[in-house]
């Protein structure tokens, strides 16, 4: 074989050579790199967007930090709690709007309203069953704290006011030991103002609800004013009381579940 023949047998072998190599780069490698590539951008974008549906998002630095807050507040509600009962207490009113308040006890509207607090709590948690599932520990949490926060406002104010309830002024009227006497601001309207808002501002926000999740909302709502309405029917707190319970309900619940919406 000549020189020529030689190098014209080495010149097709390398090109049948790069031909091949040419095909495998072309289809092996480029379409295993391709699949890998969609399948690192699925697993970023389930990760980096929102769950479907997500209204609220638990965030673990503001959770902790919120939970140690609370709980020195409550700490410190607790040991100014022998002040609570029994306790000197205070007189004032509101001009015209405290021309409401009865100032009789009546036991019986009491249990009343305290029944409808506990179906305005029964009624948002209700709720939570026409959420999402990628939703309902996000709304049981924030709710909670919404209520934590309430009640710890509310014990604060009413020891610092020792504001005296209305039934507490009735002719003949004795105080017993463990008589809570303390009125400014209603615990139940704040509290039940609070739960309630927060299942309305679920209900309105949440796109992927069951059909009968706003109603219970809605009953939430009403079971709440109709509690605050029989606070004063009871004699056991003044109207400004229960506004300004309604106010401080509804404002935290504003508050905290604006701060853990999905941005």
């Amino acid at each position: 074989m000549n020189l020529r023949t030689d190098i014209f047998h080495q010149f097709n072998q390398f090109n049948k050579f790069k031909q091949l190599k040419n095909k495998a780069l072309n289809t092996c490698q480029p379409a295993t790199g391709v699949c890998l590539t969609l399948v690192k951008l699925c697993i970023i974008f389930f990760f980096a967007m929102p769950l479907r549906g997500q209204y609220l998002a638990l965030k673990s630095k503001q959770e902790v930090g919120l939970a140690v807050g609370l709980s020195l507040h409550t700490g410190v509600n607790l040991l100014a709690e022998h002040n609570h009962w029994g306790g000197p207490v205070r007189t004032w009113q509101v001009p015209v709007l405290d021309a409401a308040a009865q100032y009789r006890l009546s036991p019986k509207t009491a249990k009343i309203s305290d029944g409808m607090a506990l179906g305005t709590a029964m009624a948002a948690g209700a709720l939570t069953l026409a959420l999402p599932k990628n939703q309902r520990m996000e709304y049981m949490s924030v709710g909670l704290q919404n209520v934590w926060i309430t009640a710890n406002l509310t014990q604060t104010v009413k020891v610092l006011a020792a504001r005296n309830r209305p039934y507490t002024q009735a002719p003949g009227f004795v105080s017993g030991s463990r008589d809570d006497h303390y009125s400014f601001f209603s615990g139940h309207s704040s509290i039940t103002a609070t739960v309630a808002t927060t299942a309305l501002m679920m209900a309105f926000n949440q796109r992927d609800l069951a059909s009968w999740g706003r109603p219970a909302a809605y009953a939430a709502g009403g079971l709440a004013l109709t509690t605050a309405t029989l606070r004063i029917a009871a004699g056991k707190h003044y109207p400004s009381d229960v506004v300004t319970g309604i106010l401080v309900g509804v404002g935290v619940a504003l508050i905290n579940t604006q701060l853990h919406r999905v941005k």
